[in-house]
């Protein structure tokens, strides 16, 4: 089981498309962003609140909270609580998952709660048993049971995410940003390449990815940044190499996004991993 302690990530080397993350206390968020994963969060006292998409979710002690893949989100501390976990799922993984499920090339959405008490408690019996020394094959099936017990129950095969149902401009903005992503990028410099005006821009960003073109870069540069981070870059060339202006503006807004630093993360990685930590 991981170790009590204040904030702990933790990676399994045989499962790379798996990070779980556990807490004393739930940390919020409170910049909006999205992941590139699906997101199954539990807590065991008290509460915590998420907005998804502009509408309020109740995290509590005997219900899952669900952020699916692209699902803009920010989170706000309640109340007084307790023993926070997370089991992120990479996204592809998860799509290919469902595909040979449902023999459908979309991701299906899960319902942002799950309310079932076995779904619960099955969680954080998952939890800790992804997170022992337990053999890799057997963790890999703990966790297809566990989905499969959510689809079965969840799950409504109409509702997709529309994730690639974005406009031209929309694609040609997304793919310019991850080709440029260490540039001082501006919205005058985009629109210039793009061949659009700067006010069509905000206006694509908002309505198809549901957040500020700003916002949307600074997601980009963070997520980009985790990924160094975990494959052991060091932070101060990996805050210049994705466009943030030096290790303390990353540091800024990794713990916005994802509640800890980037040391800290990195440092919980590597013992993970490799058993080292880096001082």
């Amino acid at each position: 089981m991981i170790e009590n302690n204040n904030n702990r990530i933790f990676k399994i080397n045989e499962l790379p498309y798996l990070e779980l993350k556990y807490s004393t206390t739930f940390f919020e968020c409170p910049q909006k962003h999205y992941h590139n994963m699906i997101c199954l969060i539990g807590l065991k006292k008290g509460s915590a609140k998420f907005i998804v998409n502009e509408k309020e979710v109740l995290l509590k002690k005997e219900k899952l909270v669900v952020i699916n893949p692209n699902e803009v989100h920010y989170s706000i501390s309640d109340e007084k609580n307790q023993d926070y976990y997370v089991i992120y799922i990479d996204r592809n993984w998860y799509r290919t998952l469902q595909n040979q499920v449902f023999e459908s090339e979309n991701i299906i959405a899960l319902p942002n709660i799950l309310d079932d008490l076995n779904i619960n408690k099955d969680f954080f019996k998952l939890f800790d048993f992804l997170s022992d020394k337990n053999d890799v094959i057997e963790k890999e099936m703990k966790l297809l049971d566990f989905l499969k017990t959510i689809f079965s129950l969840s799950i409504d095969e109409k509702k997709f995410l529309k994730i690639n149902e974005t406009t031209k401009i929309a694609k040609e903005f997304k793919e310019y940003i991850e080709e440029n992503i260490s540039s001082k990028l501006t919205l005058t410099s985009i629109s210039k390449e793009l061949n659009v005006s700067a006010f069509h821009i905000i206006r694509v960003c908002n309505q198809d990815f549901g957040l500020s073109a700003n916002a949307y870069i600074v997601n980009k540069r963070v997520h980009r940044a985790k990924k160094l981070i975990s494959e052991g870059f060091d932070i101060s060339q990996v805050a210049v190499e994705v466009g943030f202006y030096d290790q303390s503006h990353l540091t800024n807004v990794f713990k916005k996004v994802f509640a800890m630093t980037p040391k800290a993360y990195q440092n919980d990685i590597l013992k993970s991993t490799q058993g080292k930590r880096i001082e």
